[in-house]
């Protein structure tokens, strides 16, 4: 017993009298800036300076409020001549003032701040791309309703009249660089119905409902004041869908072992990997309801236009890294990611593209 004793006196001695100080960076805590803007071919950069106190804030919701910068002093520069950004709105966005960005230039943006380290960025906008888009089939299709099971119960359908569509198949030919990486974002435009409501609050007075007492509550309704046509971004789901795998996540098209995980191309951004130096011929198809329960469509497609970008590296990886963090939030069991960008000693994306944008021809039979 007295050896036991002896030898803990002697363990103990040891590990309270060897220690050392050990120095470590905290990464979460650090003032730093943080630079989002674009350089798009034809048009003048912008930016928006903020400042960040926690570098982690921008991936899991905002932990602090947004500090934006006005007075930073922001340049870009083209190797020639530098060009000083102006703020142009109250929320700090600001406009490299004299210069318009042209495809194949590379430019440095700069932005310095009292108090901070100095950040910059180094892109370059990507070569006009060669699209279009053509119809390859347009089909018309009728489907009748039959019962279906609900969660309890059979669920009858058989009055409802048949649903009446229009099937059009489209093909999206992409002409490919074989010498360069590329990747590609596609954006859809059209005039859209959108709606001012008024809400209306009405009180519901206590009642008996059978047994039991309903207390007093608030029903609240919503009462339309306004309506506009507005030329907008839309989904891409609400207008074309496609299983081409050259569109959807998968792992022959990831790079490393950063996208592991299936995620929904919310984005609508692919690279070249499949298709390298050759033209790309991906199918969408377009269902227009014509007749049936589905028949509302809020979306004039007689408007309809398509641009296809051809985007910069570092905004296809934000893209990506964007949609792991989203799925993260909503399922826990996924590895984490942090938000990609590309400021040194800071914070941000600096996205660049080019552009080719054109309408997007809807057969007349199809809206009719």
């Amino acid at each position: 017993m007295k050896k036991i004793a002896a030898l803990l006196y002697i363990f103990i001695s040891i590990f309270t009298s060897c220690y050392d100080e050990v120095d470590y960076e905290d990464m979460g805590v650090k003032n730093i800036i943080v630079v989002n803007g674009r350089f798009i071919d034809g048009e003048t950069p912008w930016c928006q300076v903020s400042r960040s106190d926690i570098i982690f804030d921008q991936i899991k919701g905002k932990i602090t409020p947004i500090v934006f910068l006005p007075d930073a002093n922001v340049t870009a520069t083209d190797g020639d001549a530098d060009y000083k950004y102006v703020v142009i709105s109250d929320s700090a966005m600001m406009e490299a003032k004299g210069l318009i960005a042209k495809a194949g230039e590379t430019y440095t943006i700069k932005a310095k701040a009292n108090g901070l380290e100095d950040v910059y960025s180094t892109v370059t906008i990507p070569d006009k791309p060669k699209a279009d888009f053509r119809v390859i089939s347009v089909e018309e299709i009728t489907e009748t309703h039959n019962g279906y099971y609900g969660p309890y119960e059979i669920i009858d359908v058989t009055d409802l009249e048949p649903e009446t569509y229009t099937k059009v198949t489209y093909e999206l030919n992409v002409q490919d660089d074989p010498d360069t990486e590329d990747y590609y974002q596609l954006v859809f435009y059209a005039m859209v119905m959108e709606y001012e409501y008024e809400t209306i609050i009405d009180t519901v007075p206590g009642h008996w409902y059978e047994d039991e007492w309903i207390e007093p509550y608030e029903n609240y309704t919503y009462k339309v004041i306004d309506s506009a046509k507005v030329y907008k971004e839309i989904s891409t789901h609400e207008v074309l869908r496609t299983d081409d795998p050259v569109m959807n996540w998968n792992k022959n098209q990831s790079e490393g072992n950063l996208f592991d995980d299936y995620e929904w191309n919310e984005k609508n951004i692919f690279n070249d990997q499949l298709f390298n130096g050759q033209t790309s011929r991906i199918r969408f198809s377009m269902n227009i309801y014509t007749k049936g329960y589905l028949g509302v469509n809020r979306i004039d497609l007689s408007t309809l236009d398509f641009e296809l970008r051809h985007i910069n590296k570092e905004m296809y990886m934000y893209y990506r890294t964007y949609q792991l963090v989203k799925d993260n939030d909503y399922n826990g069991t996924l590895s984490p990611h942090i938000l990609y960008c590309n400021v040194e000693n800071g914070a941000g994306m600096i996205a660049a593209w080019s552009a080719v944008k054109a309408p997007l021809k809807v057969p007349d039979q199809a809206i009719k």
